[in-house]
């Protein structure tokens, strides 16, 4: 039993490292470890805000067989300049993160 569910973890942790990213799996767990139960609250609200777009991502982009961007563009022109500006905004911001660890 316990060599069949170590056969199950090491492919479930490799999806999970491509899917969700390396930095959010070490990093949820170095939060643990640097501040105990104290941060627990922000990792839970983090993913629980995350998991749409990382659920329905995906399913659009398999479903319609086209990529997300499309799928913007298809609501307008504002909505892809607002997707725009969101991620010009916020990669500094990551990238200062990813930097300082």
């Amino acid at each position: 039993m316990k060599n069949n569910w170590l056969k199950q973890l090491g492919p479930g942790l490799l999806f999970a490292g491509a899917a969700i990213g390396v930095s959010h799996l070490v990093q949820s767990t170095r939060a643990g470890a640097d501040f105990g139960f104290g941060l627990l609250w922000a990792v839970l609200l983090v993913n629980i805000f995350k998991y749409p777009f990382f659920q329905y991502g995906p399913r659009y982009a398999t479903a319609t067989g086209e990529s997300l961007i499309d799928g913007y563009k298809k609501l307008g022109k504002g909505v892809l300049i607002i997707y725009y500006i969101l991620t010009f905004a916020t990669m500094f911001t990551i990238q200062a993160a990813v930097t300082m660890v």
